[in-house]
């Protein structure tokens, strides 16, 4: 079934080739042919994850996957309506409001006023107001879930440590971890000192102050955001850590063997779509048990502008896009 009054052709922000945020071009598109499993999402908000601005600039798995395929819709978080459903698909309705993780890794294409998804990457929302801050849940909310309890096995009484706790898997992550009643050791900058001591729990150390690493003590499950040559640096100074999760991809490796010797366990991690997660954490943040920390609203144009300013450190926490 579709709503017919949607145009045969959308606007959406592409690349057509890897680079700088002036890559980021907005370009028309046919509206998607829907295949089975499949529907069609009026896309109501999106939001800017880091993997965006890596892709864009040519890095990452994603990047080299998809150099022979471009142009490409970044993006992989969806907020909006149903308007048009494959003929096998029983579990949504076109009027359905939807919160997705959609395409994850290779295909992306939230930037977009047209989602096209399977439907078994989505979650069925209230059909009464929807709250756009929500659009900046699905990648973050997950990574920060499975990075915890899926894969750091993070358990009540524990202490995890979280680097990189102010950003958008952070902040997430640290609440989360506190909810589950651990102890949480958060490394930020000093600006965001007051953001993360307003939840109990919290012990926070300065990422610039390396020093003071030494006093950390023994860690349950150091839950790495940052990666590289900081991360490794950081790892360094601690003694005995039980568990490590490093999330960038591209320094996995190196991270991990670079602490071998005095961890039990160490690993890089993928988020993956899992919708009953993704609508428990939407509940959360609906009862306001979890927070988010949103810096701006701007509409899906001003795409190229928010990446070079999340680049350049001038704005910290999530972008949400509306279309």
């Amino acid at each position: 079934m579709l709503r017919n009054t949607y145009p045969a052709q959308y606007d959406a922000m592409a690349i057509a080739q890897f680079g700088s945020p002036a890559q980021l071009q907005l370009m028309r598109f046919d509206r998607p042919v829907l295949a089975a499993g499949e529907v069609l999402i009026n896309n109501i908000a999106s939001s800017i994850n880091p993997i965006d601005y890596k892709t864009r600039a040519g890095l990452g798995w994603a990047a080299a996957k998809n150099g022979d395929k471009l142009p490409m819709v970044l993006g992989y978080d969806t907020l909006g309506e149903v308007i048009e459903v494959a003929p096998d698909v029983s579990d949504f309705s076109v009027g359905d409001k939807v919160l997705g993780f959609v395409g994850f890794p290779l295909e992306a294409g939230c930037y977009a006023q047209l989602v096209k998804s399977s439907a078994a990457q989505l979650v069925k929302l209230n059909n009464g107001s929807v709250n756009n801050d929500l659009a900046s849940l699905p990648l973050a909310g997950l990574t920060a879930w499975q990075g915890l309890f899926d894969i750091g096995n993070l358990q009540a009484g524990e202490t995890v440590l979280i680097s990189g706790a102010s950003g958008g898997v952070g902040y997430l992550a640290l609440q989360l971890a506190i909810n589950a009643g651990a102890n949480v050791v958060a490394i930020a900058s000093l600006a965001n000192q007051a953001l993360l001591q307003e939840f109990a729990n919290v012990t926070f150390v300065d990422y610039n102050d390396i020093s003071s690493f030494q006093a950390i003590g023994d860690i349950d499950l150091w839950f790495d955001l940052i990666g590289g040559d900081t991360a490794i640096k950081q790892l360094a100074q601690v003694g005995h850590i039980k568990r490590l999760v490093t999330l960038p991809t591209m320094s996995a490796d190196v991270v991990c063997q670079s602490v071998a010797a005095k961890v039990e366990s160490a690993q890089g991690m993928l988020v993956s779509n899992n919708t009953n997660q993704l609508a428990n954490l939407s509940a959360m943040v609906e009862n306001n048990t979890l927070r988010l920390n949103i810096v701006k609203y701007v509409d899906f144009k001003q795409a190229p502008l928010m990446h070079a300013q999340l680049e350049s450190g001038e704005l910290r926490g999530k972008i949400v896009l509306t279309f």
